[in-house]
């Protein structure tokens, strides 16, 4: 349990894989939680949280409202639609986005909210469901910075690092660093363990040999024992949401004419996952897919 001086009345659109355990800790840390998703809300009532019918009525509850969702589309939903976040006409809400997409599309986000006085927070997070639930997480968070400082305590309930970022969008800028990494690293992991499979290495002397050595990486440590038992399951990071998230990466470099060649050579592995079968599936499925790539001898 993080020590939060002030406890608050928050938001949460929507709580999902990232946004529930989010949720969890900070009702463990004395908030009361107001939430709301298309879906059902029974998990997210079941750990202590509030059901909404709106996001709507989320802004009519909370000041802060911390918004989680698949798209830009449908943080457009959230914000404008006929029971919008817009549609509780207040302008002291402080809306903190931490999901991931085009940064052009969040600043059109954040443009709209402005025109109607309301603050907007770019605070993506960098880790799994079981890292959040563990405060694991790092939070990459940009705007205003006194803003980030107000909410910086519940930003604690994602991951104890809250790294201020800079100006609205540099939050988004380093997740998609960070997810350039994850992205690239998973697709290389999962070669590796392809690799040694065809050679007849056996998959505890590969984990137990690289993971300690200077090859290893966060992505080989997490998925590589998922891959050596052929394992998807539990899911922790789609391989849909990975490839929603390269989307935004290169849009966003495209904008900035940053060469991306590697990440364009992993989305297209993660698309042929998609392809498959396998969109629903962790990214350690990804050595499957690099299986089925090979040649006989």
């Amino acid at each position: 349990m993080n020590q939060q001086t002030h406890t608050h009345t928050v938001g949460l659109v929507a709580p999902g894989k990232i946004g529930l355990p989010f949720a969890a800790n900070l009702i463990a840390d004395g908030n009361t939680v107001w939430g709301y998703r298309r879906g059902s809300l029974a998990e997210f009532e079941a750990i202590g949280g509030k059901a909404a019918r709106s996001p709507q009525e989320v802004a009519e509850k909370a000041q802060i409202v911390f918004t989680c969702v698949s798209s830009a589309d449908a943080l457009d939903e959230v914000i404008s639609g006929p029971h919008g976040l817009l549609a509780a006409g207040r302008s002291d809400l402080l809306v903190v986005d931490i999901g991931a997409m085009a940064l052009g599309r969040k600043l059109s986000a954040r443009a709209r909210l402005r025109s109607a006085g309301v603050e907007m927070l770019d605070a993506p997070v960098s880790g799994t469901p079981p890292m959040v639930s563990a405060r694991k997480g790092v939070v990459f968070a940009s705007g205003e910075q006194a803003d980030c400082e107000r909410v910086r305590p519940l930003l604690t309930a994602l991951g104890s690092t809250v790294v201020y970022a800079g100006a609205f969008g540099a939050g988004s800028k380093l997740k998609f660093v960070a997810n350039t990494l994850v992205a690239v690293h998973t697709a290389v992991a999962a070669e590796a363990m392809a690799l040694a499979k065809a050679v007849g290495l056996d998959p505890k002397l590969v984990l137990d040999t690289i993971t300690p050595s200077a090859a290893s990486s966060m992505m080989f440590n997490i998925r590589a024992p998922m891959m050596a038992e052929g394992r998807s399951r539990p899911v922790n990071g789609t391989v849909t949401g990975l490839v929603d998230v390269m989307d935004a990466i290169l849009a966003t470099a495209g904008d900035a004419g940053a060469a991306m060649p590697l990440l364009n050579t992993a989305k297209k592995l993660y698309e042929r996952a998609c392809d498959d079968g396998y969109g629903e599936e962790d990214i350690a499925v990804m050595v499957k897919v690099i299986e089925s790539l090979a040649v006989p001898a």
